[in-house]
């Protein structure tokens, strides 16, 4: 892993949290919904039920190493939850 990389070690139950989340951007582009932060291709994100690291937008919020669904993602700038569904462009 290169040294921009960074990577969030995802605490017990982010899929119980409220949503604060708002709407995301409509130019195609991933972002935070909250401070519209667009993740990079090497940014990694942790799974707390087996410690694999990923993109979790690569597979739509599917951890690869136990194929737990994540709900809900932490952005690593802003630190704050929201629905991953909410980071994807909206139509």
């Amino acid at each position: 892993m290169d040294s921009g990389s960074r990577i969030v070690i995802a605490p017990g139950r982010p899929e119980a949290a409220p949503s604060d989340a708002g709407s995301g951007g409509g130019d195609g582009r991933i972002r935070c919904p909250l401070c519209r932060w667009e993740p990079r291709a090497e940014d990694r994100w942790m799974c707390t039920n087996c410690k694999h690291t990923w993109n979790t937008f690569d597979t739509g919020g599917v951890c690869p190493g136990c194929l737990k669904q994540w709900s809900r993602t932490m952005c690593l700038s802003c630190h704050k939850w929201s629905a991953h569904s909410d980071w994807y462009p909206k139509e």
